[in-house]
């Protein structure tokens, strides 16, 4: 068993992409694929940027907004999951704050 540590004071403050989000590395399966705790604050963002692998996050709490290359902004909440393929560019933000689990791997899957 292995606990995770999900904290302010352990997470990493991200400021690539003009971003303004905490995250908690979750744990990474033989490097192909990669989960994280993320957080944005009040007026959080994860900047706009290209997917170099496949992304799924899912919002845990909270609300927000997400877009993709054509920058129209869809709103997100608790129980929504949002997927990007690969090459895709996007963005997420929050006025208000939400925490997601996000999910990276070069060969994920949709099952419709």
């Amino acid at each position: 068993m292995k606990i995770f540590k999900i904290e302010k004071e352990v997470a990493k403050h991200v400021t690539h992409f003009d971003s303004d989000f905490l995250l908690n590395p979750i744990f990474s399966l033989a490097g192909e694929i990669k989960t994280s705790f993320v957080t944005l604050e009040a007026g959080g963002v994860i900047g706009f940027h290209q997917a170099t692998v496949a992304q799924f996050i899912l919002i845990l709490s909270g609300e927000g907004e997400v877009c993709s290359e054509n920058r129209k902004y869809q709103p997100v909440m608790k129980g929504h999951a949002v997927f990007w393929e690969q090459g895709e560019w996007h963005e997420t933000i929050s006025a208000s704050g939400l925490t997601a689990l996000d999910v990276n791997h070069i060969h994920l899957n949709l099952s419709e």
